[in-house]
């Protein structure tokens, strides 16, 4: 299968791509007022399924588009013989005629309509807040660019602190549609629909945190085309700054096509070698760790290659895996024979002239930890690797953290946190290598700028090691992808993220070599059974 066979049905954009994609939409001949039909139509039904009892639902509206998809949904419950009251921010006469129009149907339909404009308006949006059993919150939606004012901060703090469920309309109110970032204040939302696609800012930064579950797309009849073209617009126009080639979200159907039932015929040479690079005096564990992550991940053979200061505790502490000392020629051979290497785990900055050689060759190669850190360090290693992609079809992968990606930037680490999607792009661009951006949400970026973002994981993963062991693990799949003839390379190595972030959510684990065996019980259940645990 090709990468684009992978691809989720769930694509990100960015506000403006979002935009983009509505206005040609429009300009194909379905009316902005069809749109908003359908998506009052889409909010009804995930009202219906979300409402935990009989009883007045109250839609706050704001000015804007979003206000006029509560409108319509207010039409549409109404037809269900719901209570409806709607709670307008803003005089309904300032709205705009689309909105306008579905006000007018609500209200036709029996909807309540009271402004909540005025001195009294707070004292009014308490009134029916606590009226309501769910409040829907169709405020700003992904136009917001700015911090809020104080008025709508009151409004926001109101709604926070009822105990009714909220229901956000595309994004929760409050929240930059493609950073994530909280403007003054967000709705802490219980659930969010996402209208046409989902947006960055339900993922990125403190976004995740207020959108609670992100439901089904709302499906309002643009079209897949429409929102390709919408990348491809971006990045012709450099619109907003994000030239992007293809946006996806990981899902499960990555992890069952990365790792099909076993055959009863195979044997360990069927899985691949993995050769790993590391180890230096205080971090022995760590290519020990990129060792059991590769075998975790399915990998038939793995080698270790460290230092000879430390190869007598590294070679004592791994009984499944072999171990080579850097002076011994034998490694060389082993390096030849495997399928992918993995260098970097524990490895020290003094290994220049080793990871130069290693650049020099046509196997999958990894990068991580220390190997990175030589890099940004050592610009001829820097030109070396991004030659790499143009004078060999072997695939390199980089894992930086945020720290490491703000080293090979020349950026500073709060630079990559905020600005994470550009910032992935950004090493791929100068480095000309996929990139897997580890922390929350991990993006794992091609060279071509295809994005796919990682839903999976938790804070149990912040702890030494676990970045070892997905070092490892993306190890194995480079060593399966060298064997299907690259094809597949985004879903083999999104896959590996995933399952190191599900192992992360599982229980009954502190330590990273513990990690690496949640990841085996994950995986095995995954050949066995055809379906993610």
């Amino acid at each position: 299968m090709r990468e684009g066979e992978y691809m989720s049905e769930t694509r990100i954009l960015t506000a403006a791509q979002m935009r983009w994609a509505d206005g040609q939409t429009i300009e194909a001949g379905i009316s902005a007022s069809e749109l908003m039909d359908r998506a009052g139509k889409a909010l009804a039904a995930a009202v219906l399924e979300q409402m935990p009892d009989y009883g007045r639902i109250v839609i706050i509206t704001g000015s804007g588009n979003n206000g006029g998809d509560g409108f319509a949904a207010a039409h549409y419950l109404r037809a269900r013989r719901l209570p409806v009251t709607i709670v307008s921010l803003v005089p309904v006469a300032e709205l705009n005629d689309v909105c306008t129009t579905y006000a007018q149907r609500a209200r036709a339909a029996g909807a309540k309509i009271r402004q909540a404009c005025g001195d009294d308006g707070i004292d009014e949006l308490n009134r029916w807040l606590l009226r309501a059993v769910l409040v829907v919150d169709a405020i700003f939606g992904i136009g917001l660019n700015r911090a809020v004012s104080p008025l709508m901060v009151e409004v926001i703090n109101r709604m926070n602190q009822t105990d009714r469920p909220v229901l956000s309309v595309d994004i929760a109110s409050g929240l930059c549609a493609d950073t994530g970032a909280v403007l003054g204040a967000a709705v802490q939302a219980e659930c969010t629909l996402p209208i046409a696609a989902s947006k960055w800012g339900h993922w990125l930064a403190e976004g995740r945190d207020y959108t609670g579950q992100l439901l089904n797309v709302a499906d309002i009849g643009i079209s897949e085309a429409v929102i390709e073209a919408s990348w491809q617009h971006s990045c012709a126009e450099m619109h907003d700054g994000f030239c992007v080639h293809s946006t996806c979200l990981i899902h499960d159907r990555f992890l069952t096509q990365a790792w099909p039932e076993r055959s009863r015929l195979t044997h360990k040479g069927s899985y691949g070698h993995v050769a790993v690079f590391g180890g230096s005096v205080g971090h022995t564990g760590a290519p020990q760790l990129a060792g059991l992550g590769a075998y975790a991940a399915g990998a038939g053979l793995v080698s270790l290659i460290c230092p000879d200061d430390v190869w007598p505790v590294v070679a004592a502490g791994s009984l499944e895996v072999m171990c080579y000392p850097q002076s011994s020629g034998s490694w060389q051979a082993l390096w030849q024979q495997s399928d992918a290497i993995v260098a970097g785990p524990g490895w020290g900055v003094d290994q220049a002239e080793l990871l130069q050689s290693l650049l020099s060759s046509d196997k999958p190669l990894l990068l991580d930890a220390d190997a990175l850190n030589m890099v940004a360090a050592d610009e001829s290693l820097q030109q070396q690797l991004a030659g790499r992609y143009e004078s060999s079809s072997a695939i390199t992968v980089m894992t930086p953290h945020p720290g490491e990606a703000a080293r090979l930037l020349g950026r500073s680490n709060d630079d990559i946190q905020r600005c994470r999607k550009e910032c992935v792009l950004a090493l791929t661009t100068r480095y000309h290598c996929w990139v897997v951006l580890k922390g929350a949400e991990t993006l794992v970026a091609s060279p071509a700028g295809d994005i796919y973002l990682n839903p999976f994981g938790s804070a149990q993963l912040a702890i030494a090691g676990s970045g070892d062991v997905l070092a490892g693990m993306i190890g194995a799949q480079l060593a399966r992808a060298a064997r299907m003839d690259n094809d597949g390379v985004g879903m083999l190595i999104s896959a590996a993220v995933a399952l190191h972030g599900k192992a992360g959510e599982c229980s009954g684990w502190y330590l990273a070599g513990e990690l690496a065996k949640q990841v085996a019980v994950l995986r095995q259940h995954i050949e066995r059974a055809g379906t993610v645990a």
